[in-house]
């Protein structure tokens, strides 16, 4: 439940930015909680490092899904994924989304 809440938090937060894309299935069905998203105009791994220096810990690239990600048209930079574990808090949650706006 509170996985589900702080992943929607994720998703929503991150829907309403012009400048990402989201890729899977939305909060609400079935899903690990991670989110997989690409910044327009940024590499993958610019946004990895540009969030580090916030504190904040994604990963990025194929994912060994590569077939994947060629067909979603990302090759060869990839995605990014940010994930919300047991100990994952709402402020961590937010200060990505302040470093995803500011990109």
């Amino acid at each position: 439940e509170r996985g589900d809440a702080l992943i929607t938090q994720l998703w929503n937060g991150l829907q309403k930015m012009r400048h990402v894309h989201l890729y899977g299935p939305p909060p609400g069905t079935t899903r690990t909680p991670t989110i997989a998203f690409t910044v327009n105009g940024v590499p993958s791994v610019e946004v990895a490092k540009k969030l580090a220096k916030r504190g904040v810990f994604v990963s990025h690239g194929d994912f060994y899904a590569m077939t994947v990600v060629e067909r979603l048209g990302q090759a060869p930079h990839g995605l990014v994924r940010a994930g919300c574990a047991c100990y994952t808090t709402s402020e961590e949650v937010d200060r990505l989304l302040v470093g995803a706006r500011e990109l």
